[in-house]
């Protein structure tokens, strides 16, 4: 039983408890906390070293006699593709198993985890902010692998509209100049809200 004191104490901490309960999911009561997107296609998490295209990223290399499952948490080292290293307007960044996609010029930033739905469906289910939108939907990054450093990149919505893409990027081992239009943001989706 709470004495006075111990019950006047837990009285005010009530409102925090319940300002923190009703935040939901995620950071920041967004509700697209890991794994949101994810949930929200029917897909589960998956390496992106066992992607089509992990040829081009950095994925450990191990020498394994027979069939070994890729590890879910296992992904790439940090690379970073452009579409002009001397004035940069479009950059993805993949991390892990996670993307990140800017074209500040364009208007259209993504952020993502790759992952696999029930029917084989791979690529980044995530969310992305449009031009003039105040609010960060649900989208898919699919990627295509062009060549040894190249790989196509096309941003769509939840229904599968293409909304930026398919736009080709080289993989560099450098940041990149910035274009004079690029305020590039560590935070894709900064200031945006959820939906």
């Amino acid at each position: 039983m709470l004495k006075g004191r111990q019950r006047r104490d837990w009285f005010w901490l009530l409102p925090l408890l319940l300002a923190v309960a009703a935040c939901g999911p995620g950071v920041g009561g967004t509700g697209t906390g890991e794994g949101f997107a994810l949930e929200f296609f029917g897909a589960k998490r998956a390496s992106v070293c066992s992607s089509s295209f992990a040829g081009t990223l950095k994925c450990p290399s191990t020498i394994v006699i027979g069939p070994t499952p890729i590890d879910e948490s296992a992904g790439s080292e940090p690379v970073l593709w452009v579409d002009d290293p001397g004035a940069a307007q479009i950059i993805v960044r993949i991390n892990a198993s996670e993307a990140e996609l800017n074209a500040q010029c364009g208007g259209y930033r993504f952020a993502g985890t790759w992952g696999e739905t029930e029917d084989g469906t791979r690529r980044f289910f995530g969310h992305y902010s449009a031009p003039g939108a105040d609010v960060a939907m649900p989208g898919k990054l699919l990627v295509e692998s062009e060549g040894e450093r190249v790989l196509s990149y096309t941003l769509t919505d939840a229904k599968g509209g293409t909304l930026f893409g398919p736009v080709s990027l080289l993989r560099t081992e450098a940041e990149p100049t910035l274009s004079s239009c690029s305020t590039v943001s560590p935070s894709p989706l900064g200031g945006a809200t959820f939906r």
